[in-house]
């Protein structure tokens, strides 16, 4: 029998329990700015932050997916997250080859429609609505941020190259959701 965690955090870390180990790596630290090959580099990294970090290495990963016409995965908590974003992944959208917006959105047919090369879809009443994930594939696998709302803007979660792992957060997300995403 499959057990079920309230949080899609502690459900990620039950299946890779050694990956709690690891030291939390501060990114908040404004002497040290990472690129996203120095993540790339660590391989996996812990993290408690608040949503400027996060935001950073959002960007920093949907510039990456939009350079080698990667597919990319974002998720939104609630709808005025995505509105924030919106024009900036208007454009995005348009130049990568295949993209998932999921979010906790009251309506799933965004204004103006995204390219049919997008697929929006709500997470409304499940343990995704709390995440903050934006993935995309790279020469390995699917890599990015996977970080989960603790309150007070900030995030617990890791960053990770490891095609086990996100395939692990990609596989749970679409057995809660009902959906197909393939990286």
């Amino acid at each position: 029998m499959k057990e079920t965690y309230q949080s899609f955090m502690d459900e990620i870390w039950s299946q890779f329990p050694e990956l709690l180990d690891g030291a939390l790596t501060d990114l908040t630290d404004h002497n040290i700015l990472w690129s996203l090959d120095e993540y790339v580099k660590a391989g996996y990294v812990n993290f408690k932050t608040g949503a400027k970090e996060l935001y950073r290495l959002s960007i920093l990963l949907e510039n990456y997916a939009v350079k080698h016409n990667a597919p990319l995965l974002s998720t939104f908590q609630v709808e005025k997250r995505y509105k924030y974003v919106e024009d900036r992944y208007a454009e995005i959208l348009d130049k990568v080859p295949k993209a998932w917006i999921i979010g906790d959105f009251k309506n799933s047919f965004l204004a103006p429609q995204p390219p049919q090369t997008v697929e929006v879809v709500s997470c409304d009443g499940t343990n995704i609505t709390d995440m903050w994930i934006v993935v995309t594939r790279g020469h390995e696998g699917p890599f990015g941020l996977v970080a989960e709302d603790i309150g007070d803007r900030m995030y617990r979660g890791f960053f990770s190259i490891s095609p086990v792992v996100i395939g692990k957060v990609i596989q749970t997300i679409n057995e809660a959701l009902r959906i197909h995403i393939d990286l």
